[in-house]
């Protein structure tokens, strides 16, 4: 998402980064009031536009009960920090998350009628899901060794013994 709000222009991606507030001026008394927007600046001008494109693409981007969180914001920045935690960046939950997948990649077993393609596929799900934790080919290769049914038992010997499983890949 960062690469296709920066690729719309970098006004976007800095409206993200430090956040957009309606310009303001001090009326005649010395009070603070927003700023006419025939008396903007290019500056300010090309700042609401950034805030302005930014929140378009992130209204466009996402579910409609997602969007419910975020369509009063009137900053991208704003937004982009609800984003942020719906979507699990916050490092709390991300660690949460990531124990989860952990206990689910450890406790997961091939079915006796499950072929090995298939428990491959629940396999490389598991490791898809931690995203940007990536597993290693050989912590895969190992667990799907260790998970087989017993009736492959000789076979998981013979690939041990033949090959460096440090270097093996789950194809």
């Amino acid at each position: 998402m960062e690469v296709f709000l920066m690729s719309l222009d970098m006004r976007s991606w800095r409206a993200i980064i430090s956040g957009w507030e309606y310009p303001t001026e001090k009326d005649e008394v010395g009070q603070i009031v927003r700023k006419s927007e025939l008396k903007w600046t290019k500056d300010e001008d090309d700042a609401a536009v950034g805030n302005s494109r930014t929140l378009n693409a992130l209204f466009n981007v996402v579910n409609p009960n997602i969007f419910k969180l975020i369509n009063t914001c009137k900053s991208a920045k704003a937004a982009w920090d609800i984003l942020e935690v719906a979507f699990e960046e916050t490092s709390r939950v991300k660690i949460s998350r990531l124990q989860i997948l952990t206990s689910r990649f450890e406790a997961l077993q091939m079915g006796e009628d499950e072929t090995i393609a298939e428990f491959n596929v629940r396999v490389l799900d598991i490791e898809s899901d931690a995203l940007r934790e990536k597993m290693s080919d050989s912590k895969l290769v190992r667990k799907v060794l260790r998970s087989l049914p017993s009736k492959f038992n000789m076979k998981v010997i013979t690939i041990e013994e033949a090959n460096d499983l440090s270097k093996m890949k789950l194809d």
